[in-house]
């Protein structure tokens, strides 16, 4: 029913009527004009809250990228800079790096049936070219025959060939000079020309050179292809090929161009050291050693027992099987402490210098592990020097290493100065100095709350290595022959 006073407005123009009737509309008006103004902002409101949902799974997106296939809306926040004026995003991703080792003697003879009940090659690579590469020494005696083998399994596979030399006139084989960018240079030529896809895969076949220098080339191509290891020597098997670390050398120093990068399979067949010499396996035996010497009394004892038993596949597996199981932990947990650095790494920041220094100079060209022998010696004389160590630890070092026939002293031919100046392309100089690892004792690194890196002075350095050479030339001046120096109790302590 209508309103009487309305109908009364309408019908005769009262005054009084119609200022009622302008009070009534006003207030009709400013409710509407109200109520749209309260749903507007549920409205902002409502919208608000669905960019801030927005913008927020953005920021998770970003961080998390759940589904980079998304619709996206942006608002001027999300475009925002800070008070500097500057825009800001960051991306990352996090590449999990892994690899299978298998090991087992006689592992090659019945490779055909192995690697298809072990999957030894990834899958993807069959229908594809894949290369072998190997050295012109290891190629003369298992190149074809492992050729012949993949083709076997159905592999399409090309062989490449990098040359090998003898370091001296004992005729004792060695890649290390064709570690080079222009080795690399070559062979990822020849690999491009003759095609591959990204389902190829880079198996090598021989020792630590062509298992790092394999390494960098198929971290390399496409930028990243599958690579397996096929490894035929003792430093391969204890050390170079159970690692992530691919390198080639460089003209300043050694490993200093390369790549972190995973080998989806390691295959490790100790028979195939038969073939080796003894200095090719004491070579390996030297990374073992140290890998004792950080962390594993045990180990010590059991390479030193079998001094005599160096071509013994059995011996020789339990050893692999030992280093390996010490070794996988630091490379598994590698961002957790830095031990599971300096471990791997001790005796190696003098090391690389003095083999680095051996090519360069008229004397005898020293193997890695050789290098690395004498460099755990100078080590473990930096700790005596700081009083971190006795004489004991100090004097098992060097008698351990020449036990198993390695050498312990610097060069002849070599200045502390020379050394003292390439330490510094070493990876770990910092600072104007090297920084290293240290023993307390056999099988216990030094450390401060829980950090296991040490900066070391130049004198340090220099002094160590003067200590080093007064033993050497002691030795000469007294006759003494030291393989047969006498072995301390490496566990007493």
């Amino acid at each position: 029913m209508d309103s009487p006073i309305l109908v009364r407005s309408l019908a005769s123009p009262n005054p009084i009527a119609i200022c009622v009737a302008l009070a009534l509309a006003t207030t009709l008006w400013y409710v509407l004009c109200r109520c749209k103004s309260v749903n507007n902002s549920r409205t902002s409101f409502r919208k608000n809250k669905c960019v801030k949902k927005r913008c927020a799974s953005l920021r998770k997106l970003d961080e998390h990228s759940e589904d980079p296939a998304r619709t996206v809306s942006f608002s001027n926040d999300e475009l925002h800079a800070d008070a500097d004026g500057i825009w800001r995003r960051n991306f990352s991703r996090v590449k999990q790096m892994a690899s299978d080792i298998l090991l087992r003697n006689g592992m090659m003879i019945n490779f055909e049936k192995l690697a298809v009940k072990t999957s030894a090659l990834p899958e993807k690579c069959f229908g594809t070219k894949n290369y072998l590469i190997t050295d012109s020494i290891v190629d003369k005696i298992y190149g074809n025959l492992v050729v012949e083998k993949l083709r076997a399994i159905g592999l399409e596979v090309y062989k490449l060939v990098v040359p090998a030399s003898s370091l001296d006139r004992t005729g004792d084989p060695s890649t290390e000079k064709s570690k080079t960018l222009e080795q690399f240079r070559i062979l990822t030529d020849s690999i491009l020309k003759n095609g591959i896809t990204k389902h190829s895969c880079i198996i090598s076949l021989g020792g630590g050179v062509v298992n790092n220098m394999c390494g960098f080339i198929a971290a390399s191509l496409y930028r990243g292809i599958s690579l397996v290891h096929i490894t035929t020597t003792c430093m391969g098997m204890v050390d170079a090929a159970i690692d992530f670390k691919q390198a080639v050398n460089h003209c300043c120093g050694k490993n200093l161009l390369g790549a972190y990068y995973p080998a989806c399979r390691i295959l490790i067949d100790p028979t195939l050291l038969a073939t080796q010499s003894l200095r090719a396996i004491r070579n390996g035996i030297a990374e073992a050693i140290k890998h004792g010497l950080c962390h594993s009394p045990d180990l010590l004892e059991f390479i030193v027992s079998g001094w005599n038993n160096l071509k013994d596949p059995v011996y020789l597996e339990k050893l692999i099987k030992m280093t390996v199981a010490l070794k996988v932990p630091t490379l598994t947990h590698y961002a957790e402490s830095n031990f599971n650095e300096m471990c791997p790494q001790y005796g190696h920041s003098v090391g690389h210098s003095l083999e680095f220094l051996s090519f360069h100079t008229k004397g005898q060209a020293l193997l890695h592990g050789e290098a690395v022998s004498i460099g755990c010696c100078v080590t473990a004389e930096i700790a005596r020097l700081r009083n971190l160590c006795d004489d004991d630890c100090v004097e098992q070092h060097y008698q351990i290493f020449q036990r198993m026939g390695l050498p312990v002293y610097v060069p002849e031919d070599q200045k502390i100065d020379e050394i003292a100046r390439q330490m510094k392309y070493d990876k770990h100089y910092a600072k104007k100095n090297v920084t290293m690892g240290l023993l307390t004792e056999i099988g216990t690194m030094h450390s401060i709350n829980g950090n296991f890196c040490f900066t070391i002075r130049d004198e340090e350095v220099r002094r160590a290595l003067e200590i080093n050479i007064e033993r050497r030339e002691a030795r000469k001046t007294i006759g003494e022959d030291s393989s047969n120096a006498r072995m301390v109790d490496f566990k007493a302590a």
